[in-house]
């Protein structure tokens, strides 16, 4: 039983990190323009963030260090801070996109004004963090998150031509002409970097620690790690049938959230939108979760500060003013009048562009002998983690590029 319930870690790492806002906004807006063409950048994401999460818990276990510790020690103290700062104002954008997004998940639901109910949702969080401890906040997450379940349910009900999905696992270079083109290199690096979103192993490196996982835990590291990103992923992939077979058609451009979650159980009804919202806002929430912490985690964590959520809040201070600070300052953000929208591009784009400052630390302590030992990476984790880092080195160069040129991908 005890590790059945440590799998809801790698399910709410993935799901938060998945198929959070980043991912329902940049994934059905793929499906409505390009229909299953992009199909292969979830692929490609599965197995990259399969490798570096079970990297970061092996290495986790190993040195009983997490992903910023590593970060600090392999960049240097100046490199270091600026990719510290990086990371942390990310996750407050990204943190700030989830909360307007359960905002207007509650409007939809209750029909009550915007405001007051992110209000309430910032409370709400500061109450569950506050009094839970990590494994149950996993736990309660994760297993929430599953409800989004309902999208497989929706996109398989809408009986879409399976060969044709399949075709898309095959990467083409060109679509149409060159703008067209463009906006699909946006969108393939926006669910990339989606899939790979930092705070998403921070978390997980960082929950690895708090369950005091031992070395005997290695062998299930893996499989945590791929049976949360694999669910994470063919919920993805349920996402895009449902742009490709609800906008596509009707020529809709989900622009806005509201659009686009309703959508998610579309084909089910009444009772099964209801349960598409909830779902989404689950995931929104695990998300939301995962960024506050990990922000305190990476702060505590690069200065050798104390840190944990399971520890006495009298004995980590910093840590537990830090969540609470990212909480506020998320907050501000949202009340400040930027819509989760524009938060999400901004947090997707900027996620693509730091993240090489994450990975690449993590692949070089993972393929280190003196330090993992007998854990050391084998040489198809070294292989497989070096192609997926040029990748998103190529991706983090021309996510900016991309962006301008496409005007955040609009049609």
């Amino acid at each position: 039983m005890k590790k059945l319930l440590g799998i809801t870690l790698g399910i709410m790492t993935a799901l938060g990190g998945f198929v959070d806002l980043g991912q329902i906004v940049f994934t059905l807006q793929a499906g409505a323009l390009f229909q299953y063409r992009l199909l292969w950048t979830i692929v490609l994401g599965t197995v990259a963030i399969i490798v570096y999460m079970e990297m970061c818990g092996r290495f986790a276990v190993v040195t009983k260090k997490p992903v910023f510790a590593v970060v600090r020690d392999s960049l240097g103290m100046r490199l270091g801070v600026m990719a510290l700062i990086a990371s942390n104002l990310l996750n407050v954008i990204t943190c700030a996109a989830e909360l307007g997004g359960i905002a207007i998940v509650l409007h939809l639901l209750t029909g009550w004004a915007e405001k007051p109910l992110l209000l309430a949702t910032a409370a709400a969080f500061l109450f569950i963090v506050g009094g839970l401890r990590f494994q149950w906040i996993e736990r309660v997450f994760g297993l929430a998150g599953l409800a989004m379940i309902v999208a497989a349910v929706s996109a398989v009900m809408l009986h879409p031509d399976w060969r044709a999905v399949a075709r898309g696992a095959l990467p083409v270079a060109s679509v149409g002409d060159s703008r067209e083109t463009l906006r699909y290199w946006y969108f393939a690096v926006g669910i990339f970097s989606a899939m790979l979103m930092e705070y998403e192993v921070h978390f997980y490196s960082s929950g690895v620690i708090e369950e005091r996982w031992k070395l005997e835990d290695l062998s299930e590291n893996f499989a945590v790690a791929s049976l949360g990103s694999v669910c994470g992923a063919l919920l993805t992939v349920a996402l895009l049938i449902l742009g490709a077979l609800l906008f596509l058609p009707r020529g809709i451009f989900p622009e806005h959230l509201s659009t686009a979650t309703v959508a998610i159980a579309a084909p089910l009804g009444r009772r099964g939108m209801l349960f598409g919202l909830l779902g989404a806002m689950a995931c929104m929430s695990g998300a939301a979760v995962e960024t506050m912490l990990s922000g305190a985690y990476n702060l505590c964590q690069f200065f050798d500060w104390p840190w944990g959520k399971n520890s006495p809040i009298k004995s980590v201070p910093t840590f537990t003013k830090s969540w609470i600070g990212m909480l506020a300052i998320a907050l501000l953000l949202v009340l400040s009048g930027l819509r989760p929208s524009q938060l999400v591009n901004l947090s997707v784009i900027f996620g693509m562009v730091v993240m090489p400052f994450t990975y690449y630390p993590v692949l070089r302590v993972a393929m280190d002998e003196g330090i993992m030992g007998k854990h050391v990476n084998q040489t198809m984790d070294t292989a497989l983690g070096a192609a997926i880092l040029v990748l998103i080195v190529g991706a983090a160069v021309a996510a900016i590029p991309l962006m301008l040129a496409t005007d955040f991908g609009r049609p």
